[in-house]
């Protein structure tokens, strides 16, 4: 099924800025995201210069696998930026030609992985289990405030331009400040 235009990303050229303004953000304090989010809602929404249209160089299958991974294309997360970002929020460690993999279908999406896709993409874990069939052992609590936070940033961020996700994102990385620790992995519920 195609996405409406208005849930496509507006500029494909903002995916480098997306995962990176995630992980700033998800070390921030609970008012430095509330005061990222508030930036991000707050820019004016330009014009789609062109239809948001999926790389024909990613193989992912029809099947539950690309399913999933498709819907973070449409949060302008790479392979790559997908594999950042989960390191960082989630306990799901994985390189981004495994998240490929995933993607062709060519690897079992397991109870864990789709929790932590759900944690990522904002959507309940039952919920998203029930795309690709997989049984949930038991109901895992709600994610932490920093987890919820990083989906609302990474949903709002698709509506943004190239420089518009590079402006948000030299901002992330401010508020942050300059930490020599880098990126702490699974960093909600320190």
């Amino acid at each position: 099924m195609q996405v409406p235009d208005d849930l496509a990303p507006l500029d494909a050229a903002a995916a480098p800025w997306a995962a990176y303004t995630v992980m700033d953000a998800v070390h921030l304090p609970a008012a430095g995201r509330s005061e990222l989010l508030q930036f991000i809602r707050a820019l004016p929404q330009e014009k789609r210069r062109s239809p948001f249209v999926l790389k024909e160089s990613e193989p992912e299958t029809d099947g539950p696998g690309g399913s999933l991974i498709r819907m973070f294309w449409y949060r302008n997360l790479s392979r790559s930026g997908l594999a950042h970002a989960m390191a960082v929020v989630t306990p799901s460690y994985l390189s981004a030609a495994t998240y490929g993999v995933i993607g062709e279908g060519r690897a079992e999406l397991t109870p864990r992985l789709v929790t932590d896709f759900g944690t990522l993409l904002g959507v309940e874990a039952g919920e998203l289990a029930s795309v690709p069939g997989v049984l949930l052992p038991e109901q895992s609590g709600p994610p932490a405030p920093e987890a919820v936070d990083a989906a609302a940033v990474l949903w709002e961020l698709r509506r943004l331009s190239a420089p518009q996700a590079e402006q948000v994102a030299e901002l992330a990385k401010s508020m942050r400040g300059g930490s020599p620790v880098g990126y702490r992995i699974n960093a909600p519920g320190w």
